[in-house]
């Protein structure tokens, strides 16, 4: 967690990432604004992404885009020794999570939430899934990320309301299990 982290992703997944190839998988929001920074900051040492961008929204976390993610991962010649970076919300967090869990039977994954509410809910847990015609996260699997990178200087690019739901996720968790963060955010 920190600032400035975006162009130094490379030098932070190094350490906790040995592999000279990835996928970036990012949504059609996002990856416009981030993309490419991340991408110049894993070159530059020494980790070739393949950039995949799926279109934003929640119709993208299927099985169906999980597959052809895959198909797109095999395409470029990725294989077991190969992670992935989902760069984006909750959405992109679960999509890549899972594709990550089961591609190859299980490979590294990075998360870079890009919304207050994935930096402090989905990307932390290990919970990936996919919806179903049926409901929302239906398909899954537990795969816990190698690093969480939480790049604070994305937040000042939501809307209002994104942040304010990230906040709200912050106070259900204190009033849930931690009284005095719960009373230090009410004397905010």
């Amino acid at each position: 967690v920190g600032s400035q982290l975006l162009d130094r992703i490379g030098q932070i997944i190094a350490g906790k990432v040995q592999s000279s190839r990835c996928a970036l998988i990012s949504d059609t929001n996002v990856a416009p604004h981030f993309a490419d920074r991340v991408a110049k900051s894993l070159a530059a040492d020494n980790v070739q992404p393949t950039l995949i961008t799926v279109p934003a929204g929640e119709k993208s976390k299927s099985l169906e885009q999980a597959g052809e993610i895959c198909e797109r991962m095999l395409a470029a010649a990725l294989d077991r020794q190969s992670f992935i970076v989902g760069l984006g919300g909750g959405m992109i967090g679960d999509l890549s999570g899972f594709v990550a869990a089961i591609f190859q039977r299980g490979i590294p994954h990075v998360q870079i939430p890009t919304t207050l509410l994935a930096m402090v809910d989905s990307s932390i847990g290990g919970k990936t899934a996919v919806n179903t015609k049926t409901g929302k996260n239906l398909i899954g699997a537990f795969h816990h990320p190698a690093i969480v990178i939480d790049d604070v200087d994305l937040l000042k690019t939501l809307p209002r309301r994104d942040f304010n739901q990230g906040f709200a996720e912050i106070i259900k968790h204190a009033i849930i299990a931690d009284a005095k963060m719960f009373r230090e955010l009410k004397n905010e």
